[in-house]
């Protein structure tokens, strides 16, 4: 582990540390659209807690999934009618699976803007985990791929309160990494495999606070 990544964890724990001391005042529900670069485009689930710097400030620590599976298939037989039923045999002939787990590090920063409504900005750090597995069933080959790398996010929407300690938000959402495998010298110089799920997303969800 080189050194930024052992500042990266070390920051990571004080600050989860520092979440758990103070006892988390928040929590986030979330889901929406996500569309990286190097993957086809689909739905992303997080959640979040954290805590309160003061009224317009919050630190949370964030995990969010983002999977998209692809399968070919084929008919091979002609549709039978059997028992009152068009029937037809299908064969898979290839199934790949991709998933995105992005922990991530944010601070929000909230600015009043009408009765129970604030626009917000945040921005964070993360650590991004890429898994890609291939099966391809006519060639009978099985491949598994696992890419990581640090990324930023940068986030920016509008909240609305609909109780004394719940609200819903929509924001907008950009998030930048390469992630990367296979890191190696070779000749003298660095080499890898990277893949970059950098995209634009949309997210709405619900915010409950804790007093």
């Amino acid at each position: 582990m080189n050194a930024k990544k052992w500042v990266f964890v070390v920051w990571m724990a004080m600050t989860v540390q520092s979440v758990l001391g103070q006892g988390f005042k928040l929590l986030e529900f979330r889901g929406g659209y996500f569309n990286p670069k190097g993957t086809e485009a689909g739905f992303i689930l997080g959640t979040s807690f954290g805590f309160f710097f003061d009224e317009r400030v919050d630190l949370s620590l964030g995990i969010d999934y983002f999977h998209k599976n692809y399968t070919k298939e084929a008919t091979v037989a002609d549709t039978n009618y059997v028992s009152n039923v068009d029937e037809r045999t299908v064969v898979r002939e290839l199934e790949y699976n991709t998933t995105i787990l992005p922990i991530t590090a944010c601070v929000n920063i909230r600015f009043p803007f009408q009765y129970n409504t604030s626009w917000y900005v945040g921005a964070g750090v993360s650590y991004q985990f890429l898994f890609n597995s291939e099966n391809n069933f006519r060639e009978n080959i099985e491949e598994k791929r696992t890419y990581k790398s640090f990324g930023w996010l940068a986030r920016a929407g509008i909240e609305y309160n609909i109780g004394s300690r719940s609200s819903i938000f929509l924001e907008a959402l950009y998030n930048n990494c390469r992630v990367k495998r296979n890191e190696d010298v070779k000749e003298g110089l660095p080499v890898w495999n990277e893949v970059d799920i950098s995209g634009l997303g949309f997210r709405t969800g619900l915010r409950l606070e804790f007093f």
